[in-house]
């Protein structure tokens, strides 16, 4: 008799980056490509091509009451803590799945570079429900770090089928890279799902500025990007923002919403590359 298939592992493509010069514009952090080239980050693109003063104006407003130490300080520990409810998260999505790793390492088998691994497009892989996951030790973690996870975990029991975490994609045509959060099934649909944290409320897409471009951005090089199978490429998206004190919000992206997102980037895609020829925006925005 056959052994039933079991779930196919997440896609996990590890980026590399360098710091290197794009142009006119400062040394900046970019992707190394899988031919060797350098590409700018879709975070990049979008900071660069950013006419808003929002940011520059809450900066200095934040500056002004706290001081620029205290400012620095808060600064980095926002950035330590999204760093560590991200890697809760992927060690949740994906804790299956080591287990099976390690008992095929012992036993004998090679240890395959995610790199280097072919995956055959076809059906999709079986559902994959985390009825038996099991939510981390966060003894050791901050309670800022506590509060996100308690915030975002009952998101977490309601996905299923997890088919990307944590995992570079590149732009063969256009020429820019970026991480994805995550792909995975939520009410139904397959979609590409950002991770945020806040310390304000969002309530809608409007409240979250560039983020849906950047998930329209992911989504469009997924769609070139010859190292993902057909089954791996989301219909919709979802930005999930969570709290230190409060339910996660769940902002639902539907297939005709990123499909509006992903034009809006391509104007500021071509915004970014006129900043590299000319050393600025344009006057008018291309989108």
């Amino acid at each position: 008799s056959r052994m039933p298939a079991r779930p196919r592992p997440p896609i996990t493509l590890h980026p590399r980056h360098r710091t290197s010069r794009l142009r006119n514009l400062p040394m900046m952090r970019m992707y190394v490509g899988i031919d060797g080239n350098s590409y700018p980050s879709v975070t990049s693109i979008l900071s660069k091509s950013n006419r808003s003063d929002s940011l520059r104006l809450w900066k200095e407003r934040e500056i002004a009451r706290l001081g620029e130490d205290e400012f620095k300080r808060q600064n980095q520990e926002t950035l330590r803590s999204g760093t560590h409810i991200h890697s809760l998260i992927q060690q949740y999505l994906t804790q299956e799945f080591w287990c099976i790793d390690e008992v095929e390492v012992k036993s004998g088998g090679e240890e395959e570079n995610s790199e280097d691994v072919i995956y055959s497009d076809g059906d999709p892989p079986p559902r994959f429900v985390h009825d038996d996951a099991i939510a981390p030790d966060l003894d050791s973690y901050t309670s800022k770090v506590q509060g996100f996870w308690k915030s975002v975990h009952p998101v977490l029991q309601e996905i299923s089928r997890v088919d990307v975490v944590e995992s570079s994609v590149f732009h063969s045509t256009l020429g820019y890279a970026g991480t994805i959060d995550c792909i995975a099934e939520y009410q139904g649909e397959l979609r590409i799902i950002d991770w945020k944290t806040s310390r304000r409320r969002k309530y809608g897409i409007k409240d979250t500025f560039d983020n849906p471009l950047q998930l329209a951005a992911y989504t469009g090089a997924l769609y070139t990007d010859t190292r993902y199978p057909d089954y791996a490429r989301p219909t919709s998206g979802m930005i999930v923002v969570m709290y230190e004190d409060a339910p996660a919000t769940t902002i639902l992206v539907s297939k005709e919403e990123l499909e509006s997102y992903w034009k809006s980037w391509l104007g500021r895609y071509t915004d970014f590359q006129h900043l590299l020829e000319h050393g600025a925006l344009p006057d008018v925005p291309a989108h």
